[in-house]
């Protein structure tokens, strides 16, 4: 029998409800695989959490709650089955291919949210208060900027640049049961991840990429201890602890210049696995 004698193309007008419902299952498979090979090998790269942060902006604006990852999974495999009415594929293999197909390049136009590294602890300062004149910028040196008041009895004043100015924060993480032994290891398969979030600067970064931060063990609690990027006062920052065997932890507190913020998150055992729990989180930052 000659390859091709079964390929079972039908004319326009016979796909019937079946036969639709199967392309669609077929694109949707497609959309599923694609979903599976992002998320198991880009990790915390995958574009799912960038995807799921644009979702959550909107939903912010049109008056929704945070919006979990697998609501947005769903959105996806949903928008694959739906495709084929656009690009009509007359066969499952082609529906499967055309849905694959799609959300690889989805994934490989949305781009990685990468935090950033942890800066130290050290230079942090308080945060000027300019008088509401007019001023000409005089020059600019490594972080300080000279600025010349024009206005009767002009004086010169040092304003420190805002990359100066740090929020210090020594986050302890408690693990009950025991730092686990391999923290390398899991960081590096993705089994353990952190991140944290300045609302204020809209900053992110990663807890476990030092640029400067202290990351130690101390009995049964990993301690961090590093300098937050601030551009006021104060400003609520937020973290988001993952970890196997643990249920994920996120947490918001205050932050205030020129006084260390001493952060204790006590991580809870937890039997389901990381992989499902973050399915039901929102991953916003």
């Amino acid at each position: 029998m000659a390859y091709g004698t079964k390929r079972g193309i039908k004319t326009p007008g016979e796909y019937n409800v079946t036969d639709i419902g199967g392309l669609g299952l077929a694109g949707a498979a497609g959309i599923v695989a694609a979903l599976v090979t992002d998320y198991r090998q880009k990790g915390e790269a995958s574009a799912l959490y960038t995807i799921n942060q644009w979702v959550v902006s909107l939903g912010q604006i049109l008056g929704f709650s945070d919006i979990p990852l697998w609501m947005v999974v769903v959105g996806l495999i949903a928008a694959g089955a739906g495709s084929i009415f656009y690009f009509q594929p007359i066969t499952r293999q082609g529906a499967f291919a055309q849905g694959f197909g799609l959300l690889a390049v989805l994934m490989t136009t949305v781009p990685a949210d990468l935090a950033g590294a942890l800066p130290s602890a050290g230079g942090a300062s308080s945060l000027p208060t300019l008088e509401p004149a007019a001023y000409r910028e005089a020059a600019i040196g490594d972080g300080v900027v000279n600025a010349a008041f024009e206005a009767s009895g002009a004086r010169i004043v040092q304003v420190q640049a805002q990359r100066g100015d740090r929020y210090v924060v020594e986050l302890s993480i408690e693990y009950p049961n025991g730092v686990p032994s391999n923290i390398d290891a899991m960081i590096r398969t993705g089994q353990m991840r952190g991140r944290l979030h300045n609302a204020d600067t809209d900053e992110t970064f990663n807890l476990f990429r030092s640029a400067g931060g202290d990351v130690k063990v101390r009995g049964k609690a990993i301690v961090i201890r590093a300098g937050v990027p601030a551009r006021s006062a104060s400003a609520k920052l937020w973290v988001r602890i993952e970890c196997e065997g643990y249920a994920i932890e996120e947490q918001s507190a205050d932050a205030r210049l020129g006084a260390q913020l001493d952060w204790k998150v006590v991580m809870r055992a937890s039997r389901t696995p990381l992989w499902m729990q973050r399915l039901t989180k929102s991953y916003w930052f």
